[in-house]
């Protein structure tokens, strides 16, 4: 028995796939170009490539933004979506001007990053890592090793390794970001 096909189709609309913008903008050119000829395909450039991308857009990859990359990587959107969730560093929504990464790993964990984390993110005023804060200073994240296990517990602040952070010193290094 047949079915027709008018019976079969789908009535839920489809979503439309993001404006890519034109990447690189100028400004980064050479820049994508001098990664691009350290690697032997283009895809292999994908994670520096879109670090760049992150610092230049102001800390975060929208969907257009992710959609350009892909583009003059020459990989699918869907490669590039992977890479952005999977990794940590990568920010798929608006970042705080500062990012601060606690160490959730046993060693540091043992060593006080539980009261690390919760002092960061009473500083920022969030209730959750993963969350910007209000004024958009803030966003304290949960990492996986920073390995810096022989100096537990460790943060980074915006990229800056920090160690044997006690509460209080982490208090007096955000209280310091601009």
């Amino acid at each position: 028995m047949s079915v027709p096909p008018e019976s079969t189709a789908s009535v839920l609309p489809q979503a439309a796939p993001p404006e890519a913008v034109a990447f690189p903008p100028k400004e980064l050119k050479k820049e994508c170009e001098d990664i691009l000829s350290r690697y032997p395909t283009r895809m292999a450039a994908c994670l520096p490539v879109l670090l760049l991308a992150q610092q230049h857009y102001g800390g975060w990859i929208s969907p257009e933004v992710e959609a350009g990359v892909a583009s003059y990587l020459e990989v699918s959107d869907s490669h590039i979506r992977g890479l952005l969730t999977f990794y940590a560093m990568y920010n798929t929504k608006p970042a705080g001007r500062h990012e601060v990464w606690v160490c959730r790993t046993l060693t540091c964990w043992l060593r006080g990053a539980e009261k690390l984390r919760q002092t960061a993110l009473d500083t920022a005023g969030v209730a959750t890592c993963g969350t910007e804060s209000d004024d958009g200073k803030f966003l304290i994240k949960n990492m996986e090793c920073l390995g810096l296990c022989e100096v537990a517990p460790a943060v980074f602040i915006d990229g800056q390794p920090h160690v044997n952070v006690t509460p209080e010193k982490l208090t007096e290094l955000m209280e310091a970001c601009d």
